[in-house]
């Protein structure tokens, strides 16, 4: 139900915005792609809840001498942007984003705190078995995400607040926005992989099952954009999500962090539509 709700939201944006551009065409053929920009970014997420050893900075473990390889918070996500200028000022776009984020917690950092371990009863050595007291753990969520978020070009206020005028060409956006997250968590211990919870996997197991998990999402950020170009423009973008659940690390910890939430630093490319139609 869920899945269809989202499809119906994205598919009614487009379909407003395409109508609303054929209407442009019977009047003016060339502006059929005016006010329309494409983007694209890459970057770097950062999760901050249950499972985080740090609030900010991202952490590593790499002692081989419990794990084959070096675990890493820093994970990466990739977003495909379409946007619309409504008014002055304002736009309106849809952002599809999917990639990675990933936690850790050694077992210091849960000195009174109470772990939610599900499977505490399980011996040890069988999967979901977990002593926090020497043990710590991490997780690694994968995930794609859909949102509708509303733009507005701060440019004006900073002039008025500085007395000077902005470059023409440097902009800097606030936004803000709802969004939906599919998405599967495992959650394992620390100094190896034996398994501890997971969503969006079969229960005891490290097999995806056939649906992944589903969440709502407020999104907030801002992004500066520089044009270099006639209609091409360096994107630098900073966006926090947050959901309304506990869930993303797969761990429930009361006392803990709550809601839980990632971000993303990423850098791209923005593409002016309407330049098509100046180069016709």
């Amino acid at each position: 139900m869920k899945n269809k709700l989202s499809l119906i939201i994205v598919v009614t944006v487009l379909s407003c915005s395409l109508v609303s551009a054929q209407n442009e065409n019977k009047i003016a053929p060339n502006k059929g792609f005016k006010d329309w920009t494409i983007g694209i970014n890459y970057g770097m997420t950062k999760f901050n809840g249950d499972i985080s050893q740090y609030p900010f900075a991202s952490s590593e473990q790499i002692d081989l001498r419990y794990q084959d390889t070096d675990f890493q918070e820093r994970r990466s996500a990739f977003s495909f942007s379409l946007e619309r200028k409504i008014i002055k000022n304002v736009s309106i776009s849809i952002e599809n984003v999917s990639g990675e984020f990933a936690g850790l917690r050694r077992p210091n950092a849960y000195k009174g705190y109470e772990i939610n371990v599900p499977y505490s009863n399980v011996s040890p050595g069988m999967p979901g078995y977990f002593d926090a007291k020497s043990s710590g753990d991490k997780f690694v969520n994968s995930f794609n995400e859909t949102d509708i978020l509303l733009n507005y070009n701060l440019n004006s206020e900073i002039s008025e607040l500085i007395k000077k005028e902005m470059p023409e060409n440097f902009s800097i956006f606030i936004k803000l926005g709802f969004g939906y997250n599919l998405y599967r968590s495992l959650r394992t211990d620390l100094y190896n992989d034996n398994y501890i919870y997971s969503f969006g996997y079969d229960e005891l197991t490290k097999n995806e099952s056939d649906d992944p998990v589903t969440e709502s999402v407020m999104v907030g950020g801002t992004k500066l954009k520089y044009e270099f170009e006639n209609g091409s423009s360096l994107i630098l973008d900073y966006t926090i999500r947050v959901t309304n659940s506990d869930k993303w690390d797969s761990s429930i910890m009361e006392g803990g962090q709550g809601y839980d939430r990632f971000s993303i630093l990423s850098f791209g490319l923005a593409y002016d539509l309407d330049v098509i139609n100046k180069t016709k």
